[in-house]
């Protein structure tokens, strides 16, 4: 991937492109073969992209996937060229028309995309009345709703793989022949596919020869390979001057066991015994929980496996997460079945397993409460 740059950048004109449309009211038209792979949603629209006299543009056909001040409109000329930027294989559209069918010639509405091969995106605006719909239809996060004006250009930067998650924000995006390296302590690494780990190299100092002999084309999330508890991503590029990229790791967290420190107490003698528990908690996602239960102050643990109680070992965390209840089934015990537990000594405590298996899940246990019977 390149990177998104704030410098805002110009249209370059239809002075050497290909003509696919012109006079166009309704029509859509297609562009063959855009002579590179571009993923949008997944789907490789190589051949598949489209526009239309109405101010649109579709990946994966005749879809209007991108809506620039779309209305019943008209284009003059509908434009292409097929070109090179810093050594890679770009494609150019360019729409020239106006916001009224009816008004032929009068340019009011030109605007530019730039498609990149890695699924990225540059929307360049020329002219635009905004009196229609600006919009884009984002893989994965639906309708983004855009603030387009004249003489601004906009980046549209897919954040997952074959562009999916686009970030779209006022400014340019730069391809680049940029290279990473990893410093782990005084070792330079790489990843080495053949044995899926970074792999040493060279040794420090870094300079610009080891990233043209060693530097990959991407930077891995794994760390495999890696023994410094501080390693050091390094970014190269021939570029003079470049945007300095942001590099966002995203984590999340082990599977963990919690357990109550203390007992939940109901000595009282008016109280005879558990009527039921209830969870209060939020999953969002595809968080895991399980719980087990002590009665004798976290010596042991249990669980109901629906017709009985059955010891689990709290020190084997793979145990609880296979015989834990869920909250269905922990809020769905019988105080018969809380009676047969055998809570004579009327001392209750929870441990719960939680596990998330997503960076974007979201798990929170908010409350236990364990309701009683009176005598």
């Amino acid at each position: 991937m390149g990177v998104y740059s704030t410098n805002i950048i110009a249209p370059k004109g239809n002075s050497g492109m290909t003509s696919v449309s012109s006079h166009n009211d309704d029509n859509t038209v297609s562009f063959s073969d855009i002579g590179f792979d571009f993923f949008y949603n997944g789907v490789n629209c190589r051949t598949t992209i489209n526009s239309n006299g109405n101010s649109w543009l579709g990946f994966t056909g005749a879809n209007e996937q991108l809506k620039i001040n779309r209305r019943d409109a008209g284009a003059d000329n509908i434009y292409y060229a097929k070109e090179t930027v810093n050594d890679k294989p770009t494609f150019r559209i360019r729409w020239e028309g106006h916001q009224s069918y009816s008004t032929w010639g009068t340019l009011d509405l030109v605007w530019e995309l730039i498609l990149y091969n890695d699924g990225a995106m540059v929307l360049v605006i020329e002219k635009i009345p905004n009196t229609g719909t600006n919009a884009f239809e984002n893989p994965t996060l639906g309708t983004t709703n855009l603030t387009l004006e004249n003489n601004k250009s906009y980046a549209f930067v897919p954040q997952q793989d074959r562009g999916k998650a686009y970030t779209v924000q006022e400014g340019s995006y730069i391809q680049t022949n940029i290279k990473y390296l990893m410093v782990d302590g005084n070792d330079i690494k790489h990843w080495d596919t053949a044995s899926s780990s970074y792999v040493k190299v060279a040794e420090l100092p870094l300079a610009a020869d080891k990233f043209q002999t060693y530097g990959d084309y991407s930077y891995r999330k794994e760390r495999t390979g890696i023994t410094s508890s501080a390693p050091s991503l390094k970014i190269w590029s021939p570029l003079a001057e470049m945007p300095a990229p942001k590099v966002t790791q995203t984590i999340k967290p082990k599977p963990i066991i919690v357990s109550m420190k203390d007992d939940i107490s109901f000595s009282e003698a008016y109280i005879k015994d558990i009527m039921n528990a209830v969870i209060t908690s939020d999953n969002i996602g595809s968080g895991i929980i399980a719980f087990i239960v002590s009665t004798d102050s976290g010596v042991s643990w249990k669980t109901c496996n629906g017709s009985s109680w059955v010891l689990v070992d709290i020190t084997n965390i793979q145990d609880v997460k296979n015989k834990g209840m869920s909250v269905t089934i922990l809020q769905g015990i019988t105080e018969a079945q809380w009676t047969s537990l055998g809570i004579s000594n009327k001392k209750i405590r929870f441990a719960w397993y939680m596990e998330v298996t997503s960076s974007t899940d979201i798990l929170k246990l908010k409350q236990v409460r364990v309701n009683y019977n009176t005598n």
